[in-house]
């Protein structure tokens, strides 16, 4: 009995050593910015440039888009 106690002592002890990965979740938009902004106040760019990725990253003028149905026709694509 005692080697069964000690395999069953060893079994709980080898599971109890393995290391668990905390689940990792996708970072969100506000995040993301949140983080390109204190990197580029730490960098070393001149004020003009500074201005231009911040202003950028602040104020972006464009809309990204997953809809295929954004894409304008090209001319690569075959006629009818």
């Amino acid at each position: 009995m005692s080697r069964l106690a000690a395999l069953a002592l060893v079994l709980l002890i080898s599971g109890c050593s393995t290391a668990q990965q905390p689940v990792e979740r996708p970072y969100t938009d506000a995040e993301i910015k949140q983080f390109a902004l204190e990197v580029l106040s730490r960098s070393s760019l001149s004020y003009e440039d500074y201005e231009k990725i911040r202003r950028a990253l602040s104020e972006p003028s464009h809309r990204m888009s997953t809809s295929i149905e954004d894409v304008p026709a090209t001319a690569s694509e075959p006629r009818g």
